[in-house]
């Protein structure tokens, strides 16, 4: 590469600063015009895996480029050039050292294709790694980035990510079915309840019909107010909100809860539940033993 650059440019190469200043620009030259050209067709694509891929060699260019830069460096500086014959001589003992202190790396690049190759997750899919919910943002060769609610970045090692397990709500179908819960009181009439439920869930724009067609023949309800359970000072509704995806159903969820909450204040004869306790006295001078 040095004697080609020599024969383009005769006088101004022969210097090693020269040498080093041309092989930096001809390398972050290269490595633009390949990034501009996969960032182009990535942004014509709607394939998440197809844009998964493209990332993933934009990463390796990146690699492989600052690879050779550092290499071209170490051959035109003279006194590099002679420690780095010294260290290829004894390859063996090199060899060892290197694929000792590299063990990790190499297992995180390797873990890296297993994720382009078999795809457990990939970019913009919505995930839950490690207890955190986020989006899939980047897929390098060593480790995989998620954004997570509060916009934070997790930076998880492609070796550890491939052996954690994973929920994935768009690897597939990216349509969710989100549990709601909401608790009354014992004093509260359970069909008001269940009629403000049912009517709040479905004014709201985000509710799919995840009926078929043939359920919709037998009258099956677009949505079902669940009695869950009865527990000490609560009854339990769960009720499924279908919706697009993980975002809209939990926008959903919130809005739906806020408008019941509303309309329960409105009716006489139901209210949320909360903590409370009765005690019976079978004498009234059992009420000494609680003043």
């Amino acid at each position: 590469m040095i004697e080609y650059l020599k024969s383009l440019f005769p006088e101004a190469v022969y210097s090693i600063t020269a040498q080093i200043f041309l092989l930096v620009i001809l390398g972050v030259f290269i490595n633009k015009f390949i990034k501009l050209f996969l960032n182009r067709f990535m942004d014509k694509m709607e394939n998440t895996s197809n844009k998964t891929k493209i990332k993933f060699v934009g990463n390796a260019v990146d690699f492989l480029t600052f690879s050779i830069v550092i290499i071209g460096v170490i051959y035109a500086i003279p006194t590099f050039r002679s420690i780095a014959v010294g260290i290829f001589a004894g390859a063996s003992i090199f060899a060892a050292f290197l694929g000792f202190a590299s063990q990790k790396a190499f297992s995180d690049i390797i873990s890296g294709i297993f994720i382009i190759i078999f795809r457990p997750f990939r970019v913009d899919d919505i995930v839950k790694v490690n207890g955190e919910i986020g989006t899939v943002e980047d897929i390098t060769l060593r480790h995989t980035v998620v954004r997570g609610l509060e916009n934070k970045r997790h930076i998880y090692p492609n070796s550890w990510i491939t052996s954690e397990p994973i929920i994935n709500w768009t690897i597939i179908d990216p349509r969710v079915n989100k549990f709601m819960f909401v608790g009354i009181s014992y004093d509260s009439d359970i069909a008001t309840a269940e009629r403000i439920i049912k009517e709040e869930v479905l004014k709201h724009p985000n509710l799919l019909d995840f009926r078929t067609e043939l359920e919709k023949e037998q009258g099956v309800p677009l949505v079902n107010v669940e009695v869950l359970s009865f527990d000490n000072f609560v009854i339990n509704f769960r009720v499924p909100l279908w919706a697009k995806d993980l975002p809209a159903g939990m926008g959903m969820m919130f809005d739906v809860q806020r408008a019941i909450q509303e309309r329960f204040k409105k009716e006489s004869n139901v209210e949320l539940a909360k903590p409370s306790q009765k005690i019976y006295l079978s004498d009234a001078r059992d009420l000494n033993n609680y003043s």
